[in-house]
């Protein structure tokens, strides 16, 4: 792992995370809400025995970056293509994770030059589709609020201003991703990507909440890359039904569930996902919506 901090052209710093091999292909990886940059530092020796190099930032007010008051979706390829020309990445991969998956999608909507692939996993899809405001995509309440401050408030109730009592309402997991947490390696991984998502305590995470309730910023049908779709049939955070929907409006979109995988544990399955991704760089292009149903 090699932890960077680059300062953007407007002054805000955005620190990110070097994982997997030193050279070769490239995904970028866009953390999950709360998350970091250190979401993959446990995969650091199966990315670099694949070959593969992962770009991990911090979003604005998560982690080591600084915070952007006001933001958008719209505005987080511009950060990404500062950080890729700072690296002198001329094209590259985009993986979101979770809350993640929509950076994702921007990115491949406006950096189709840049982005040759990307994927979201367990995702939340496109926040103007009715059916996605159902009351089980557990970042709804705060969603609904639809304002920075008072999403900041309720997670300061709910969790406290450091996020010290996130693992107290943390809600129902699958049993794939309870079995995560009897593996030492693997908790301890997740609670320092947590802590450190709330090293400048929820604002980030707050944010978050009301950057997604907006919806994409872009139209599906224009997305012109392939994208793979991934999601855990027994996700307790972000219900399948948001993968299904993203594969359905995203043209160039394949669809792969599985039927043990969680929100957690289906995080396993990124290293080849990224391996895949960065292989044949540009291939599938057009591909129509694909349904493949394996067990995680």
């Amino acid at each position: 792992m090699r932890d960077k901090t680059l300062t953007l052209p407007d002054g805000r710093d955005i620190a990110y995370t070097i994982i997997g091999a030193t050279d070769g292909s490239t995904a970028m990886y866009f953390h999950g809400a709360p998350g970091s940059r250190l979401d993959l530092v446990n995969f650091e020796e199966d990315l670099t025995s694949l070959g593969v190099r992962i770009v991990s930032p911090d979003r604005p007010g998560y982690g080591a970056s600084s915070p952007q008051l006001g933001r958008h979706l719209s505005d987080w390829p511009a950060d990404i293509a500062a950080l890729a020309d700072h690296l002198g990445l001329g094209r590259f991969a985009a993986i979101g994770y979770s809350s993640g998956g929509a950076y994702a999608a921007v990115a491949a909507s406006s950096l189709p030059d840049r982005v040759f692939g990307a994927a979201i996993v367990a995702g939340t899809t496109d926040m103007r589709w009715p059916d996605a405001w159902d009351g089980s995509l557990s970042s709804e309440p705060a969603m609904r609020l639809g304002d920075e401050d008072a999403a900041t408030d309720f997670y300061v109730d709910l969790y406290g201003a450091d996020g010290a009592r996130f693992f107290d309402g943390t809600g129902d997991l699958a049993p794939a991703d309870t079995a995560l947490f009897e593996d030492q390696d693997a908790t301890a991984a997740f609670l320092a990507t947590i802590a450190e998502a709330f090293r400048q305590g929820v604002d980030g995470f707050a944010q978050d909440a009301v950057v997604q309730s907006r919806g994409w910023p872009f139209d599906p049908v224009a997305v012109s890359v392939p994208v793979e779709v991934l999601h855990g049939e027994a996700d307790t955070f972000v219900p399948i039904a948001h993968g299904r929907h993203t594969a359905e409006v995203l043209p160039t979109a394949t669809l792969t569930t599985f039927a043990d995988h969680g929100h957690l544990s289906i995080i396993y399955e990124i290293p080849e996902l990224a391996a895949r991704l960065t292989a044949s760089p540009g291939t599938g292009l057009g591909r129509p919506v694909l349904c493949r149903d394996r067990t995680g």
